[in-house]
């Protein structure tokens, strides 16, 4: 195949019989060359368009190759938004996968084109249609994910982001999508700012925590920031913290609770005063975390954790006594407007079930007022078509572990490992025979140690 050297070649080879590959590696070769993607953000001959001769599907590289150059290339023709809408709700998903990198350049693109118009939401339709095309199912991990959610937090269109969160990611493959260590915990920390400024509360610190637990030597930047949040919100949501799983290793783990913020969780719930006074001390280190927030909201829910925890103890209280456990200066709970909020705070959380109380008022002396409290109710049963759900998604991830069980017992990489381990098993137990046999006293993993080295030196 001769070398693509100007526009005409490259809408001459997209109008020919050449098979897809040998198009994308045509135009790979292309690019690889200092004068590639200008050539390809430039105009031909007398100011004449390019894709003008090439059509949105059926020449999917070479639309992808030139939208990437111009979009991504200081000074090259502009190209209409409505072409980037129509190209990323049309092209061949099947084309664009052989060129992945691209397609995360065109992504990149055209987020910078909405934020030069300073409009970042413009980005979000173009790079959703792209995402899912792109991705050949609904779990499939790839780089557009990242994308989206950035830019979904840039806009603060929260709510844009759910149809793609609330979506479990099963799968990737680095052949069709260059994703990276970095995307996966940007994906999971971006994913559960998300769901915190929607006070999804239970999705957030599942998604902080994926970010913290991704496995590695040291914790990184990302994984810092996320372990603070995720502090946070489970102290919103439990009132204390809980510990990290066990497979994040002791050093991230040390390293991870090496924060101010474990003061501020040492002391929760406290009233809401002192929790105040300690965002104050180091506001300038909360705000330049981006969680002051995050933080206040933690304070507004100290009072009902303490009242939470009197539920543990007593079966009845006064509202002046709910009113001093909760205020931070005692001669100020009892003044009519600390129990009037203390009234109103407990007949709001038994309306949303977060105790379960009896408020019995006394009209002449409110802070004599009783709240008696009672266990909770015992669990309804299951609604049959949830029960249902339950069980089809079961069956489905079931169904997928065993694909993905299947993939991994053919791969290269764990074959090799396989092999490598019983070729090491075979020979470690014909010497540890020897060396029982002539009374030698060498440990079985000192053999195993220098056998595994010397046989991952084989196959490197």
């Amino acid at each position: 195949m001769s070398t693509l050297s100007s526009l005409n070649d490259v809408v001459t080879i997209s109008h020919s019989n050449v098979p897809p590959p040998n198009i994308a590696n045509a135009l790979k070769s292309l690019v690889k060359r200092e004068v590639g993607d200008p050539l390809l953000a430039s105009l031909g001959p007398e100011n004449s368009d390019p894709l003008a001769h090439l059509h949105q599907t059926a020449h999917t590289l070479a639309v992808l190759y030139i939208l990437s150059a111009r979009l991504n290339t200081q000074g090259a023709a502009p190209v209409p938004f409505e072409y980037i809408d129509s190209f990323c709700a049309n092209f061949d998903p099947d084309q664009a996968r052989l060129a992945p990198e691209r397609v995360t350049w065109l992504a990149k693109g055209i987020e910078d084109l909405a934020d030069r118009n300073q409009n970042p939401r413009l980005a979000i339709g173009p790079i959703r249609n792209l995402m899912s095309r792109y991705a050949p199912s609904k779990g499939f991990f790839t780089s557009l994910h990242v994308i989206l959610l950035r830019i979904c937090v840039k806009s603060e269109c929260w709510n844009h982001a759910l149809p793609i969160l609330d979506v479990p990611l099963s799968d990737v493959d680095k052949v069709i999508s260059d994703v990276n260590y970095l995307d996966n915990l940007t994906y999971y920390y971006l994913g559960g700012v998300i769901y915190a400024v929607l006070k999804r509360w239970k999705q957030a610190e599942e998604f902080f925590e994926m970010c913290v637990a991704a496995p590695g030597n040291i914790a990184s930047a990302v994984q810092l920031e996320a372990f603070k949040k995720l502090t946070l919100v489970q102290l919103i949501s439990y009132g204390k913290t809980r510990p990290l799983p066990k497979y994040v290793t002791f050093t991230t783990s040390r390293v991870l609770k090496q924060q101010p913020y474990q003061t501020f969780a040492k002391n929760y719930p406290n009233s809401s005063v002192a929790l105040g006074q300690i965002l104050e001390k180091d506001l300038a280190h909360f705000t330049a975390d981006g969680n002051v927030g995050l933080m206040k909201q933690a304070i507004r829910h100290a009072p009902r954790w303490i009242v939470r925890r009197l539920t543990d103890t007593y079966v009845t209280l006064s509202v002046a006594e709910i009113s001093k456990a909760i205020a931070s200066d005692v001669a100020a709970a009892s003044t009519p407007e600390a129990i009037q909020e203390a009234t109103l705070l407990i007949l709001s959380m038994i309306e949303q079930n977060e105790i379960y109380a009896t408020l019995t008022p006394t009209p002449d002396n409110p802070a004599a007022a009783i709240v008696t409290f009672r266990d909770p109710p015992p669990p309804k049963y299951f609604d049959p078509a949830v029960l249902e759900k339950i069980v089809r998604d079961a069956q489905g991830n079931n169904t997928q572990l065993g694909l993905l069980d299947r993939d991994v017992g053919k791969s290269r990489a764990y074959l090799n490992k396989v092999n490598l381990a019983s070729k090491a098993r075979m020979v470690l137990l014909g010497q540890w025979a020897v060396k029982d046999k002539e009374g030698g006293a060498m440990a079985f993993d000192d053999m195993a140690e220098l056998e595994m080295e010397r046989l991952r030196g084989d196959w490197d």
